[in-house]
């Protein structure tokens, strides 16, 4: 659970860093305007309501203007086994959190025991996966605004 839990904040805090960002970008005389902007990229953010999983990154970096999971996967050919390592983890968070012996069970049976070598795969997964949803945030936002990557 843990494992989900700092993905998810890692993920939130990224996303804030883009609306930060954006924003000043967008209207760098008006801090008013600079302000509505931030608040409307975060307003009902899937992030800050449940697990961290591909259609919330999705939907919340979305909000930039680029589609996320296409992009990841133009920069990392492993980005589907990413993603499904994030999906594996948030269902495995669920049975957990839920005492869900019967989602435990399926996990088992797709070859996700809830044990140490599965838990350092899907930590490796997640380490690649927020590298390259960082270096793509930044690069995209560069894009959008022609400027060079802001981090």
């Amino acid at each position: 659970m843990r494992l989900a839990a700092e993905f998810q904040g890692f993920a939130r805090d990224l996303h804030d860093l883009a609306c930060d960002r954006f924003a000043s970008w967008t209207a760098p005389a008006s801090p008013a305007i600079e302000s509505v902007i931030r608040n409307r990229l975060r307003e009902g953010r899937d992030l800050d309501r449940g697990n961290a999983h591909p259609g919330s990154l999705g939907k919340d970096f979305g909000r930039f203007g680029f589609e996320v999971w296409p992009a990841l996967a133009r920069r990392d050919s492993a980005s589907t086994t990413h993603n499904q390592s994030l999906e594996r983890l948030n269902a495995a968070r669920n049975a957990v959190a839920h005492d869900d012996a019967a989602a435990r069970t399926a996990l088992r049976s797709q070859g996700n025991p809830l044990v140490l070598g599965t838990y350092h795969r899907w930590k490796r997964d997640l380490n690649a996966l927020a590298g390259n949803l960082d270096d793509e945030v930044s690069h995209q936002l560069g894009r959008i605004f022609g400027r060079p990557d802001p981090w």
